[in-house]
């Protein structure tokens, strides 16, 4: 009978107690893993090329397992934890060569993206002892007389630890399809069959920029005014205000693509995603803050945010800067906030911008309306209006068929044609059948205009268009002060009248003989003088009363010229700041003309409130009432050549005393 030898066979291959590494622990159920103990510098493939390289393989490898510890630590580490111990497989055990021997060459392609191997039915060669027989005796049977060895071919089977192992040694070290392995085994048929495959890189992600304020978003939805309704002619939020310490934009951080992994084992590099310094978009008014694992552009002030498209910097200004003009579609009419706003573009036509300090770098045909504060015009001003309360008004382009305000500042212009410009003062270089009214008007060339102010200064004037230049001086209305003043002459004049009636009254009294005798004796005993006996004193006492009344009389005519000095006093005071009101009422009233080279008319106008009474009116009578000519005893000049030099003198009062 045949008896099989040591064939190296599964069932007889060895397991053994190879020794392991720290990190891996030989426990009741199988070969475990310490995360904690695990080499994270590397190590672990080392230790399989010698285990496999040496003859042994794993019994039961976990497969995913096995190139997660090899190809992606971090994943394992995040899911299970440090502390934790993984099964890696049963055991250890032979591979001897003859088992090895039943696998054949894998075919791995010239990019290392995948590994095929043909998989066929397999011997193994085994060795038997069979008897030796010797000359068969009487009996006809052939006696054993001893043994021999003989090698005979068995059919086997190949199994996935081993398949492992081997595809390891030939350098197909990653994407094993295990399933697909096991059920081509499993078959025992011929097939060729893609075993592994890479695993391609994931791309990452790009840094990015998000909004971290709702802030930035201009809302140009129609203002919502507090009585519900809406108001089409303005926007809800064109200039988001932005308050110190807001945050405007989030860097998103890029994320970092994985890498993949070709048939042997070769990582494959994923792209490098795109980054960028949050501080090169980092403007005036914002700083760059880590807050967390994020960083932020932070406002560093309070302001108003600007997003400069040219330079890709965000900002937070003091001012509001506006490139895109004023119109209906762009921002609708504007009601600024802010101290200071700069307009880069046009302002259309029926446009209203109102602000403080604002200035506009292009034409501009709608009406600007500055509270307290400056309006510069470094363009055109066009068919619009410019008004500052309290403020300048500043152009250094053309003023066009436009109204200028400026009633408690200053309006200063190069060139103004076919305008109504008010002020405090104003200044223009040339003029051209404008309305100008000031206090103090200064004009360089006046052609064919209507000026009105106390003091007027011209270079040169002359007719345009058959209009001849107006100048109306404002002098002061008289007649009130003046009306004042001799009522004030004329209540002192009685008064003085009064104390005469009460002196002459005073006199008759006194000169009667036994009232003087009284008065004589009064004052001598007052002073001392005269000492009176009982007797006299009774007498005394007699004679006073009875001249009792006319003691009572004589004073009341001392307290009545002393109240009548008194007011006359007041009035006198009185008089004295009126006169004073009257002199200042026309001091600094002056006409100068350098040159009259064409139709000039200089007249005065009786201004009772001086320019603040020309405030209220509409500009259709401003026009028509600087441009009157005067009555005859009104004219200070009328001529077309020439100059003048004239300054108004108060007429002489019209006293009462006169009259």
């Amino acid at each position: 009978m045949m008896q099989q030898s040591g064939d190296g066979t599964l069932a007889e291959q060895e397991k053994k107690d190879i020794p392991l590494p720290v990190y891996l622990l030989r426990q009741q159920g199988g070969l475990f893993v310490d995360l904690s103990m695990f080499p994270l510098g590397g190590g672990f493939a080392e230790y399989i090329d010698r285990l496999f390289g040496e003859g042994y393989r794993f019994v039961g490898l976990d497969y995913p397992v096995f190139t997660g510890l090899l190809y992606d630590y971090d994943a394992i580490l995040e899911a299970h934890g440090i502390g934790a111990k993984m099964k890696l497989a049963g055991d250890v055990a032979d591979f001897p060569p003859q088992r090895r021997a039943l696998y054949k060459a894998v075919k791995v392609d010239a990019e290392g993206k995948r590994a095929e191997y043909l998989f066929e039915p397999v011997q193994i060669e085994t060795v038997v002892e069979v008897p030796v027989y010797g000359e068969p005796g009487a009996d006809g049977v052939a006696p054993i007389i001893g043994s021999a060895r003989k090698a005979e071919l068995k059919p086997t089977q190949l199994d996935l630890d081993e398949f492992l192992a081997d595809m390891w040694l030939r350098g197909v070290r990653f994407g094993i399809d295990v399933a697909a392995v096991a059920g081509a085994i499993a078959r025992a048929e011929a097939a060729r069959l893609e075993v592994a495959h890479q695993m391609d890189a994931t791309e990452g992600s790009d840094a990015e920029i998000e909004e971290a304020s709702d802030a930035l978003r201009r809302d140009n939805s129609p203002k919502r005014l507090a009585n519900g309704k809406a108001d089409l002619r303005r926007f809800q939020n064109r200039f988001p205000q932005i308050a110190s310490g807001a945050r405007l934009l989030k860097k998103k951080k890029r994320v970092l693509g994985k890498p993949g992994f070709k048939v042997s084992g070769a990582m494959i590099e994923p792209p490098l995603p795109a980054d960028f310094d949050l501080l090169a978009l980092a403007g005036e008014g914002t700083r760059v803050e880590s807050q967390g694992a994020n960083e932020y552009i932070v406002a560093s002030r309070d302001g108003f945010l600007s997003l400069d498209v040219a330079t890709n910097h965000i900002a937070v200004t003091e001012k509001i800067e506006n490139k895109g003009g004023v119109s209906a579609k762009t921002t609708g009419d504007l009601s600024l906030a802010g101290d200071e706003f700069i307009e880069h573009g046009e302002v259309q036509e029926g446009r209203v911008v109102e602000g403080k300090n604002m200035t506009f770098r292009s034409d501009v045909y709608g009406d600007i309306v500055s509270q307290g504060g400056f309006i510069l015009l470094e363009k055109n001003l066009s068919g619009g209006r410019a008004r500052s309360i309290g403020g300048d008004v500043t152009s250094n382009g053309r003023v066009l068929n436009s109204t200028v305000e400026a009633w408690g500042g200053r309006v200063t212009a190069s060139y103004a044609e076919g305008s109504l410009i008010m002020g405090e003062s104003v200044v223009i270089e040339r003029a051209v059948n404008c309305e100008i009214l000031a206090g103090d008007v200064q004009v360089g060339s006046a052609e064919g205009c209507g000026v009105a102010g106390k003091k007027v200064g011209i270079g040169s004037s002359r007719s345009c268009r058959d209009k001849q230049t107006i100048v109306a001086m404002l002098v002061p209305a008289l007649t009130q002060i003046d009306a004042q003043i001799n009522q004030v002459d004329k209540a002192t004049a009685e008064c003085r009248q009064a104390i005469a009636a009460n002196a002459q009254e005073l006199a008759r009294i006194k000169s009667d003989g036994e009232v003087a005798q009284y008065l004589a004796l009064a004052a001598s005993l007052q002073q001392g003088g005269v000492k009176l006996t009982a007797a006299q004193q009774e007498n005394w006492q007699k004679m006073t009363a009875r001249f009792d009344r006319t003691r009572r009389m004589m004073e009341k005519l001392d307290a009545g010229t002393q109240e009548q000095s008194g007011r006359i006093q007041a009035f006198e005071q009185e008089r004295a700041h009126l006169l004073e009101e009257r002199e200042k009422s026309g001091e600094g009233i002056h006409c100068g003309i350098a040159e009259v080279a064409g139709d000039t008319r200089v007249r005065t106008m009786i201004a009772p409130q001086g320019i603040g009474g020309f405030q209220q009116a509409a500009a259709s009578e401003l026009r028509i009432k600087l441009r009157e000519p005067g009555l005859s005893p009104e004219l200070v000049f009328l001529g077309d050549e020439g100059g003048l030099d004239w300054n108004y003198k108060l007429p002489e009062l019209d006293s009462f005393f006169n009259k």
